[in-house]
Formats: structure tokens, sequence, C-alpha cells
């Protein structure tokens, strides 16, 4: 660590920097928990919702477990992802000290999350809605997802091969 930078954080007052080392007060709990039994109840409520009316009534039990499953794995690896996602959106952010850390990833955390809001996935439905074998409407969010890709690598080895024969 440079000498500059060991003295910038020498001279940063305790005050400024947040209390990490303390417990979450009774009151940041109770909060923490009824926000996360609403998202709970309403990803259950719209689960139950879709599955009925997109599932003929003939289906097993073991369709829901398996759903339940890849959804757990999905919002598994996109907790994971948003760690990287905040680490590499905040860096330049905390190195200048544009910001103070704290304000860094709580701001990046929100707009993070009200990007997951506003989007639509009109990018995706845009880049395969040229192809006129497939129903988007019919399509579930991840096999959208799977085509635009095998459609993007495809086009890339596409032209990595017009450029070998250059």
């Amino acid at each position: 660590m440079s000498s500059v930078a060991a003295d910038t954080l020498l001279a940063t007052p305790a005050s400024s920097r947040p209390m990490l080392d303390r417990k979450p007060s009774r009151s940041t709990i109770i909060a923490f928990l009824v926000l996360l039994l609403i998202g709970v109840g309403y990803t259950g409520y719209s689960l139950v919702n879709d599955i009925g009316g997109a599932m003929p009534h003939r289906m097993t039990m073991l369709s829901f477990l398996l759903l339940g499953l890849a959804l757990l794995i999905a919002l598994g690896f996109e907790f994971v992802n948003g760690f990287h996602d905040t680490a590499n959106a905040v860096a330049t952010v905390i190195y200048t000290h544009s910001l103070p850390p704290h304000v860094a990833v709580v701001y990046s955390g929100a707009l993070n999350f009200f990007g997951v809001l506003v989007s639509s996935g009109a990018v995706a439905f845009g880049i395969v809605a040229f192809t006129p074998e497939l129903d988007l409407a019919q399509m579930l969010p991840i096999a959208v997802v799977i085509t635009v890709v095998a459609r993007l690598a495809a086009f890339a080895a596409l032209r990595a091969a017009a450029r070998k024969e250059r």
C-alpha cells in the first residue's frame, strides 16, 4: 500500500466508518424478517398461479419439485453473481474516493434491484424476434435466454471462421 493511501486511511475518523461489529437492532431484524416473508409469500403465490394456469392437471408433484429446485439454483447463482456485479461496479468509485464504501455498495445494490424491477427482456426478445419459427409468447424466459446465447455463440463462431479465411 502506498504511503498516500495509508495516510488517507489513518486520517479517516472512526466515526465516519460503518460500525459492522455490532449486532443489528431488534427492529432491523423484524423488518428484515417481514420483508423476507412478504417476498417468499409473493413468490409462492405467483408460482402457484403461474403453474396452475400453464400446466395440465395430470402433472405430478415431481414437476413442481424440479421447478422449485431449478428456481433455487437460479436464485443462488443470481445471489453469488450479485456479489461480483457490486464489486465490479463500485471498485472504481471506492478507489477514487468518489463515494464512501458503504454508500457506494448500498447505491449499487439499490440500482441493481431497480434494474431487475424495470427490465422487460426486450433485448433478448428483440434478438430472437426475427425468426418466425419461434413463438416467443409461449416460451419460458429461460428458453429465450438459451436461444439468445446459442445464436450469439453461432454468430461468434461464424465470424471467427470468416476471419480465419482472410
